[in-house]
This record gives C-alpha cells, sequence and structure tokens, in this order.
C-alpha cells in the first residue's frame, strides 16, 4: 500500500471493511510517516471535541443597551440633517469618478463632473419645460390646437 491521506482518514472513521483495515494495519506498522500522521489526526479530533466554557461580562446587557440607545439618538441626528437629493447623488457618483480617474486620459474628469454637476439641473428644467409643451401644447386664440 501507498501512503494515501484520504485512506488514513477513512481507518480513522472507521468507513472501511476489514480487509482495507488490515492493509492500513500492515502499512502502518511499516510507514513511519503514516503513524505520524494518524497521531497528528487523533490529536486534532481530541482538541476539536473538547469545548471551552466562555463567560459573557456581567456588565453586556448594560453595554447593549448603550449601543442601542447611540444607534437610535445617531439615526435620529441624521433624519434632522438629511442630505438633498443632489448631495446624495454626488455622494453615489464619487466611487465611480476616483475608479475612472486612474485610467489614462481622464485627467480632466473632476472639471467635467463639476461643471455637469452645475449643469443637471438647468436640463431637467429645460426638458420639463420641452415635455410639457408636447403634452400641453399651447392653444391659439380661437381655443383650438395650432
Amino acid at each position: 500500500m501507498q501512503c494515501n491521506q484520504e485512506s488514513l482518514q477513512m481507518y480513522l472513521d472507521g468507513e472501511m471493511d476489514a480487509e482495507a483495515r488490515k492493509t492500513v494495519e500492515l502499512h502502518l506498522g511499516q510507514c513511519r510517516s503514516c503513524r505520524q500522521e494518524i497521531a497528528r489526526l487523533q490529536l486534532l479530533w481530541l482538541e476539536l471535541g473538547q469545548t471551552n466554557e466562555v463567560e459573557l461580562p456581567a456588565e453586556l446587557p448594560y453595554l447593549r443597551q448603550q449601543i442601542i440607545h447611540q444607534a437610535m439618538r445617531s439615526r435620529q441626528d441624521n433624519k434632522s440633517s438629511e442630505a438633498s437629493y443632489w448631495d446624495t447623488q454626488k455622494l453615489a457618483w464619487q466611487p465611480a469618478i476616483l475608479g475612472a480617474s486612474y485610467f489614462p486620459g481622464v485627467a480632466l474628469l473632476s472639471t467635467v463632473s463639476r461643471a455637469t454637476g452645475r449643469q443637471i439641473p438647468r436640463l431637467m428644467s429645460g426638458t420639463i419645460a420641452l415635455a410639457r409643451r408636447f403634452v400641453f401644447p399651447p392653444q391659439d386664440k380661437k381655443g383650438g390646437n395650432q
């Protein structure tokens, strides 16, 4: 038999038939490295079988309550200082802009993004005005469409 980690594991788990078990035992009698590996695996199983009890600190409930109250206070503080729609959009696009700034030839990206940020509100109001013209076309003096 050749040295085989899987066979040693099956031997320890008792998943072998009698003939294969005999073969592994004969091999273990001749192979020092496999005996060491079996000893290591047995020690590992013993260590895994032991559980250590961990004592929880007595002040844990108090700390938990403090954390909950602090989280509630910070949530209320955040609600009072909510950012505008445009602030959240700027914040959302910052990682993408930062990542794109590493591409070659994108040195002016920050300038373009700032200029675009100033143009977007005007562009939206112009688009809305144009859409109103199509949805509600101006009427002539007689009350009909032009």
